[in-house]
């Protein structure tokens, strides 16, 4: 990493640390402040043309001034401070975008073409997009603060005065709703799972053949993603001899996952690794500079929070093999899952894998009349598993070999299909979904019926209903303003 490179991600965290603690996150300031300076508005208004005797006896002698131009001093005070709090929350986004840049010509010098992947251009626009947004929230805050500095100077109680103070807290009111408009997604690059709340992954895999590895794969950002390339290619070069290159990444990933899940400790963590990993391998692994467990428990949240009934699959699996279930179908295991509660779009998983020792051919159909596509069908060719993965007898979760919990459902994983389909609703309330698997002559071999509820996601309903509605008074104001000042001097003229 380059000095200049260095400096720059530290003067990142540096504001990042401020703007975490203070604006935007912490004591929100950048929402307080402008909110102060509105109530200020509001009593200047209120004590315009006559002050309370209170303040003319005893403050007005002293100072020159009414209360209502106090007001106005006072509001203008507050701004000074909202105008420095979003000069320095830009200024964190600009470094931000800096040190984002610099990362993509860095990978790019490394034959890296994090350019070229999918999700960049997102990304990059998500950032530039946000950066303009800050600007022009700063530009109407600072605009704001010089009418209500002209305002307090010329005298609130005037007609001019008046408009003025209409006008400086319509545009703070528009620099409110600028500004809330930017919250939905948060991202820096101080962290290495900094952009991953700002990442919508534009496309996924419609079967996963890897689940744990694909799923995780699809959830990074460009950045993070060629830097987990690296971190497989580091993983396989320390993989023991024999152990199958799938096989070893997914048992590590879901070693992984159930360590964030609290299911096994360290120490197991370390014996299980140990047996697909060389004892350097372990340690190199581990205590590896970029995926930490950290970074791992950062990566299993976000994904656990945005594809729940994946990670529902695979604990029910779970849940059947360490029972020793036996099988719905001879030769055949298959089970759905889909959230319960649908807000924007429904992830639907199948999970399907052949135990008989042919190749088999199944169809997987899916109708529902309240989400988009409204029926589909996908044909599958089940080749044999390696070897058989289900027992029917209790198995332990952690043990030395294979038999055990972690290193059958690594083998199932591998092995297995599971399809992963979007649906998309076009109704809100209660809506149903028919999962059927069937041969492929069309006979029913088992169905699933899912009922579930749509709703819309109420925080990022209210945070952009308020950036509209702020926008919306705040516009109003301002045009107001603008038209009696016009009508004044026409009136005057």
């Amino acid at each position: 990493m380059s000095d200049e490179l260095v400096q720059l991600r530290s003067r990142e965290e540096k504001f990042h640390g401020i703007d975490s603690q203070f604006l935007t996150e912490g004591l929100r300031l950048v929402l307080l402040l402008p909110s102060f300076a509105l109530l200020s508005f509001f009593g200047a208004w209120a004590y315009k043309g006559q002050s309370p005797s209170w303040w003319l006896d005893n403050i007005e002698p002293t100072v020159g001034f009414d209360l209502s131009t106090a007001f106005a001093l006072i509001s203008t005070t507050i701004l000074f401070g909202f105008c420095g709090g979003l000069y320095l929350h830009r200024y964190r986004v600009k470094l931000t975008r800096v040190v984002f840049r610099s990362e993509v010509d860095k990978a790019a010098e490394s034959h890296r073409p994090v350019t070229s992947m999918h999700g960049f251009a997102s990304v990059d626009g998500l950032i530039s997009r946000t950066m303009a947004s800050h600007t022009t929230a700063l530009g109407m805050a600072i605009t704001a603060t010089i009418i209500s500095l002209v305002v307090a100077y010329l005298d609130s109680d005037s007609e001019i005065g008046e408009r003025g103070l209409l006008a400086s807290a319509s545009l703070v009111t528009m620099a409110i709703g600028q500004h809330l408009s930017t919250k939905n997604r948060k991202f820096n690059m101080v962290t290495d799972d900094g952009l991953l709340s700002a990442y919508t992954p534009p496309i996924h895999p419609s079967t996963l053949d890897m689940a744990y590895n694909e799923m995780l794969r699809n959830l990074m950002d460009p950045l993070l993603r060629s830097k987990f390339d690296d971190f497989l290619h580091d993983f396989d070069s320390l993989t023991r001899k024999g152990i199958d290159r799938e096989y070893g990444r997914e048992k590590f990933l879901m070693l992984m996952h159930r360590r964030f899940k609290g299911g096994i400790d360290r120490n197991t963590t370390s014996i299980e690794l140990s047996e697909i990993l060389t004892d350097k391998g372990v340690k190199s692994i581990l205590e590896h500079e970029i995926f930490k467990e950290e970074l791992w428990d950062s990566l299993f949240a976000i994904s656990s929070k945005n594809n729940p009934a994946f990670y529902r699959l695979i604990e029910r699996l779970e849940q059947d093999l360490s029972i020793g279930k036996k099988t719905d179908m001879d030769g055949l295991l298959f089970d759905v899952d889909l959230e319960n509660v649908v807000t924007e779009k429904a992830n639907l998983f199948c999970y399907i894998h052949n135990l008989s020792k042919e190749t088999r051919q199944v169809v997987l159909r899916v109708h529902s009349p309240d989400f988009r596509p409204h029926d589909l069908a996908l044909r599958y060719n089940l080749e044999p598993g390696e070897k058989s993965w289900w027992s029917e007898e209790v198995v332990p979760v952690s043990s030395k070999g294979d038999d055990d919990i972690i290193g059958r459902m690594s083998g199932l994983l591998r092995d297995g299909t599971i399809a992963w389909q979007t649906l998309l609703p076009e109704r809100t309330g209660e809506a149903s979904v028919s999962v059927r698997l069937e041969n492929t002559i069309g006979d029913l071999l088992v169905g699933r019926q899912i009922n579930v509820r749509v709703q819309p996601e109420f925080f990022s309903w209210l945070r952009n209903t308020s950036s509209i509605t702020s926008y919306l008074v705040g516009g109003i104001g301002l045009v107001g303003a603008v038209i009696f000042q016009l009508m004044a001097v026409l009136a005057s003229a």
